[in-house]
């Protein structure tokens, strides 16, 4: 009799065990679960800034290609009027000699 009741309590303390096992183990996965959304999160959040950052550059660059573009058009007008001033003060000096 008393070997029947040491079997029972044996049994019971094993379920006991395993259940407490269980919960740990689903605590822990609880935990990985969340450690790894923090993480994603974060990561998405540097993407997104990583992505505005280059967005910004891009721009940056727009604009500086703009004025760029701007300094090109003046400068090919002053070498166009410096080249036909040029011309003229040459057909001058030719046409006076």
């Amino acid at each position: 009799m008393n070997s029947w009741h040491e079997e029972r309590l044996y049994v019971l303390n094993m379920i006991e065990d395993l259940k407490a096992e269980q919960r740990r183990q689903s605590e822990s996965a609880a935990a990985a679960r969340a450690k790894v959304e923090e993480k994603s999160e974060l990561e998405q959040a540097k993407s997104k800034r990583d992505i505005q950052a280059a967005h910004e550059k891009i721009r940056a660059l727009e604009r500086t290609n703009t004025i760029l573009t701007i300094k090109k058009w003046v400068m090919s007008l002053i070498l166009g009027a410096a080249g036909a001033i040029a011309i003229e003060l040459i057909k001058f000096l030719l046409s006076r000699g």
